[in-house]
This record gives C-alpha cells, structure tokens and sequence, in this order.
C-alpha cells in the first residue's frame, strides 16, 4: 500500500473510532451502570457493536488472523508468580503487532478510547510497560488455557474475535477484589475463600477488567474446532500505575 493510501485509511479508522467512543463517552446513564459494575465485579461486558463499530471488529479480527499467522509463537508453560498457573496457546507479542498491524496500535493510542474507559474506572488512563500495551493470544489444542493469574496493569479489554460454543470451554473465571503476592500467590486460598464469577463471551463481544485485583483465567478449550482467539489491549493509571515488576509478561509474551 502507498503511503498515501495508508495514511488515508489510518484517518478514516481514526475517525470511526472516535464516532464510536463520543457516543459511548455522551451517554452518562450507561457510564454509571458500566462504572457500578466494574467497581463491583471488576468487570463489565460489551456486546457486538456495542464498543466499537461491527466494521472495525471485523477489520481488528482480519488484522488478527493475519498476525497470528505470521508471527504466532507457540507457549507451554508454567509460571511460578501465579501458583505455576499454566499458559498453553500461540500469541503475537506487542512488537510484531506494532510493526505490522493498522488498527490494533490506532486502538490502544485513541485518546477517545482512553477518555471513556477512564470514566468508567475512575481514572485517567495512561501507557503501560511497552512489551504489555497489546498481544493476540489463541487457544486452540484441546487442553489449551490462560491458566489464574492477575494482570500487572489495572485495566484490560479483552476484545473476542473468534470463541468456541459454550460446550468446548473457553469460560471466563474471575474472583473480583483480590491482592496478588507474586512471592505467595495464594491462589486456593483465594478460589476457596470467595465466590467464583463465570462469564461467556461471543465473538465480536469485548470486556472492561480490573486485571490486577481480578483474579481470572480461562478454561481449557476441549473438543474438535475449540479455537479461541483475543486480542489483550492494557492500560494503567494516574491513581492506578501498575505494577513495575514484568516478568510474567516476559516469561509469557514476548
């Protein structure tokens, strides 16, 4: 593509992105209803076209495709800072996100999208550690899962671009208003001291989370045609900077 057409299209992604969140940021109602219930669930769940437009997630879900095949690295492996929680999958790391995508970086930089979800979170939203700002990850062997763990920032959207039914896994699991020890995790002590919240997604959904006192994971995928793919895009914040500490991103995804 030239570099005209390119810097077109990067303008008129620009544009429907900030269509999309100045409708979301106008609607004060629905910020106090996503704001009560990411304060209390650490969590609050879009739909499809409810967060940004069915045309960009169709762009941001080829964009994803392409990268995975690309430049996807296979993950077994264990990490000892959540409880050696597993992580079995294929992710595109930031860097090659950054170099070869369009609308995944417009995404993660968009001041409108930043404007609205620190509404709903309380907070003015900020760039975290660069190797964390965004990464593809796909579950797609029968076992594969994004094993309990926190995140090191505290705000996550999880944007779904392909999802298995709900009999082949792939479930959402969290425990809202955890503290995560990186030296003792903890993490029985915190699933059999609280209650556990099971989420379903679709693809084309999104979700807002409270990923560093959220505990969560994904459930292994089973059966034939069990493919799960997310694009993680995350943020920090004036009052909530984030843990500087990175080496589960490093272990994990990079």
């Amino acid at each position: 593509m030239r570099a005209a057409e390119a810097q077109a299209q990067k303008s008129d992604v620009e544009r429907e992105l900030d269509r999309c969140m100045e409708a979301r940021i106008e609607d004060a109602d629905e910020i106090r209803r996503r704001k009560l219930e990411f304060d209390r669930d650490g969590y609050t769940r879009f739909g499809a076209g409810e967060l940004i437009s069915g045309d960009l997630m169709g762009m941001m879900t080829r964009e994803a495709d392409d990268l995975l095949e690309h430049f996807a690295i296979r993950r077994d492996l264990h990490l000892e800072s959540t409880g050696n929680s597993p992580r079995y999958m294929s992710n595109v790391p930031q860097r090659f996100i950054e170099e070869n995508g369009l609308l995944i970086p417009l995404i993660y930089n968009s001041a409108s999208m930043r404007e609205y979800v620190g509404k709903i979170a309380g907070d003015t939203i900020t760039s975290c550690f660069k190797d964390e700002e965004y990464v593809i990850n796909r579950l797609e062997r029968p076992g594969d899962t994004h094993g309990w763990h926190w995140g090191d920032y505290p705000y996550t959207i999880i944007w779904i671009t392909k999802a298995p039914p709900l009999e082949q896994g792939g479930l959402l699991q969290c425990v809202p208003h955890t503290v995560w020890n990186k030296q003792d995790p903890r993490i029985n002590w915190w699933l059999l001291n609280n209650p556990i919240k099971n989420y379903f997604h679709y693809a084309g959904d999104a979700y807002l989370l409270r990923s560093d006192t959220t505990l969560h994971r994904v459930t292994p995928v089973i059966g034939e045609n069990c493919t799960r793919i997310i694009l993680n895009t995350c943020w920090g914040g004036v009052l909530r900077p984030g843990n500087q500490d990175h080496e589960t991103v490093q272990a994990a995804f990079v």
